[in-house]
C-alpha cells in the first residue's frame, strides 16, 4: 500500500526520511491494544498514510463506499450517480470522464478493487479504514 502510494511521487530522501519518521507509526502499538476498531497493527499506519496521500476530492469519494456493505460489488454507474447525488463531483465538468477518473485513480492506488470494467469492491481492510476515517 505504502509502496503504491510512493510509486506514484518522484520521492527525495527527504521525503523518504519524512515517511519512516511520521508519528503515524506510533498508531501501530495504539492500534493494536485497541478493542473500539477492527484495523490495527502494522496494517492502520500503512492505510493511513495511502488515505492522507489522497487529494481531498478523492478522500471524499473513497469514504463514500464504505456506505456499502462490506464483500459488496458496486456497480460503478450507480457509486458515479450516487457521488453526484451526493456532492462529491463538481457541477459544470465531464461527469462520466472525471468519476471513471477518479474510480482509475483509487484502483491505481489500491484502495478500490476492481472486479471487472463495471464492477468494482472495497476491500474489507479498506471498508474498515473508511469506516474508522
Amino acid at each position: 500500500m505504502v509502496g503504491t502510494m510512493m510509486r506514484t511521487k518522484k520521492m527525495s530522501r527527504e521525503d523518504w526520511k519524512s515517511v519512516v519518521e511520521s508519528k503515524i507509526w506510533e498508531w501501530k502499538t495504539a492500534a493494536a491494544s485497541s478493542s473500539s476498531t477492527e484495523i490495527g497493527g502494522d496494517i492502520l499506519p500503512g492505510l493511513m498514510l495511502s488515505y492522507d496521500d489522497l487529494p481531498c476530492y478523492l478522500e471524499s469519494c473513497f469514504v463514500y463506499c464504505c456506505t456499502y456493505p462490506k464483500d459488496y460489488e458496486i456497480e460503478r454507474e450507480t457509486l458515479i450517480m450516487q457521488w453526484v447525488a451526493h456532492g462529491l463531483i463538481e457541477v459544470g465538468i465531464d461527469v462520466e470522464a472525471t468519476t471513471n477518473q477518479y474510480i482509475e485513480d483509487l484502483i491505481r492506488r489500491c484502495l478500490i478493487e476492481e472486479i471487472d470494467l463495471k464492477i468494482i469492491k472495497l476491500h474489507d481492510i479498506l471498508h474498515d479504514l473508511a469506516l474508522y476515517i
